[in-house]
């Protein structure tokens, strides 16, 4: 029998720690959110919106200036606020880490100017995400696999996708717990062969049906951070009805990891705003 993980009492208690750290700096930290005006940015923004208020931040939403590059999307932030958040799909020729760059590594809350990407890299602060600035997503997935695994030392961990905003960054974070990760990717050969070896399966392709039971090593814990619009709605990489019996824990789908991402998300705009980070 395999068990759905969802985050939501994990993201409850990030969130709890978020508000006393906001309440400690003694205002609400504000975060201009820059969206497209589709419909899914919007629903995305609502879930965000409904995380902040159990955080006490203020969300600051915006259309993305119309023909604007990135040096008009910081620009529009205004001076006042303590972060910018950037809803994709960004606009055309818009690179997401010149992005970044233009809105600086202060006020970056997604964890990718080459600043804050490169702290994380070098594996300061002993690797603590709470002293640092990773991509949310990233560090939602670090805690959902203590969580789920508890101690990461010696731990195979595969993860499926190598993007900067998840795979490569949560690559960092597992490596400061001392697991041993595999990355895979577009170019990977026999992709079975190495996710089957992992204890933790981490898949973030965007690829409906990617991972099936071959894939997956019995007893495993998966976290599937796909969210693919689909007939019948939400999908994930993995082949859900192939997972049944074999893998331990299967996160949902999008309850799994996102509440938590939600709830670091949070964290790193009272980072950015200069609350005090426990210890």
């Amino acid at each position: 029998m395999t068990r759905i993980f969802t985050g939501h009492d994990l993201a409850r208690g990030l969130l709890a720690e978020c508000r006393a750290r906001v309440a400690a700096l003694g205002r609400s930290p504000v975060c201009a959110v820059f969206h497209d005006g589709a419909r899914p940015s919007l629903a995305y923004l609502q879930r965000q919106g409904e995380s902040a208020g159990a955080a006490g931040v203020t969300l600051r939403p915006a259309p993305y200036p119309p023909g604007g590059g990135p040096a008009a999307i910081a620009a529009a932030a205004g001076p006042d606020v303590d972060g910018v958040m950037t809803l994709y799909p960004l606009p055309a020729g818009v690179d997401p880490v010149t992005l970044a760059e233009a809105v600086g590594p202060a006020r970056d809350v997604d964890g990718l100017h080459p600043a804050n990407a490169g702290l994380l890299g070098g594996g300061s602060a002993g690797g603590d995400p709470m002293h640092l600035r990773p991509p949310a997503t990233a560090w939602a997935t670090l805690l959902c696999a203590r969580a789920l695994g508890g101690r990461l030392r010696g731990a195979e961990v595969v993860i499926v996708g190598a993007s900067r905003i998840v795979g490569r960054p949560l690559a960092q974070l597992l490596l400061s717990d001392e697991a041993t990760v595999t990355v895979c990717h577009a170019a990977t050969r026999d992709l079975a062969a190495h996710c089957a070896r992992a204890d933790i399966l981490v898949t973030a392709a965007g690829v409906p049906g990617l991972i099936g039971r071959d894939h997956i090593r019995p007893g495993a814990i998966v976290l599937d951070l796909a969210v693919v619009p689909a007939q019948g709605g939400l999908r994930g990489d993995v082949d859900r009805a192939a997972a049944e019996g074999r893998a331990a824990v299967l996160s949902h789908v999008p309850d799994g990891v996102g509440p938590v991402t939600a709830a670091c998300l949070m964290h790193n705009i009272a980072t950015a705003a200069g609350a005090a980070c426990p210890r």
